[in-house]
């Protein structure tokens, strides 16, 4: 019994390590219905082509497939060279506990302007946020409810944009929609800040013609 034991529980630790190797594999691609939906990727899974540093004392790099961070005093950014207006965009993140990301939409291009929620549209990724706007929440704008728990695991958030409608759905739960006319158009942002590391990947859009 006890041979027995050994035997299944390698068994289902290889199943698992193939398992985390596909999933590796298929990882910043797209498959042939995604093409022919119009997706596109952002983040091709092995540099940082089509996206800039936009401040911040944070180094982003490539990381198993991701693009990454760890948390410095005060927050960093890294942006797309792309601007967008009317889109659905998709990504998978992983943050540390304690972490205060975020992801920011329709804001200026120029690398020298400044990224924050009145520049930009701010999605946060914060799952304890003093604001009250966390994980999900545009920020100054609405709350995600209810509240999700996001740290130390991947999750799929989609920012859908078309004209004054936004909408955010984490997790396959849509959590938020508002009507706003602040921004209409411009680059994509990632931030780091808070405590420890964030990781993006599989990051694509669609626009919205």
């Amino acid at each position: 019994m006890k041979r027995l034991l050994c035997v299944l529980s390698a068994a289902l630790m290889l199943m698992s390590a193939q398992t985390d190797s596909y999933a590796q594999m298929s990882d910043n691609m797209l498959s042939d219905a995604d093409k022919e939906a119009g997706w596109k990727l952002l983040f091709d899974g092995r540099s940082l082509l089509g996206w800039n540093p936009r401040g911040g004392g944070a180094e982003w790099s490539v990381e198993d497939g991701t693009i990454t961070a760890v948390a410095v005093r005060g927050p960093s950014y890294i942006g797309s060279t792309q601007e967008f207006a009317d889109f659905t965009l998709k990504a998978d993140f992983w943050t540390d506990e304690g972490h205060n990301s975020g992801i920011f939409v329709r804001g200026p291009a120029n690398p020298g302007a400044r990224v924050g929620q009145f520049s930009f549209y701010e999605i946060n990724i914060a799952d304890t946020h003093r604001s009250g706007f966390t994980t999900g929440s545009i920020v100054d704008k609405k709350v995600f409810e209810p509240a999700p728990t996001t740290a130390g695991k991947w999750n799929t958030i989609e920012i859908v944009a078309n004209g004054r409608d936004l909408s955010v759905t984490l997790n396959g739960e849509k959590g938020l929609e508002i009507k706003d006319s602040t921004h209409y158009s411009g680059v994509i942002a990632l931030q780091v800040f808070g405590e420890g590391r964030v990781r993006f990947k599989n990051i694509k859009i669609m626009e919205i013609k």
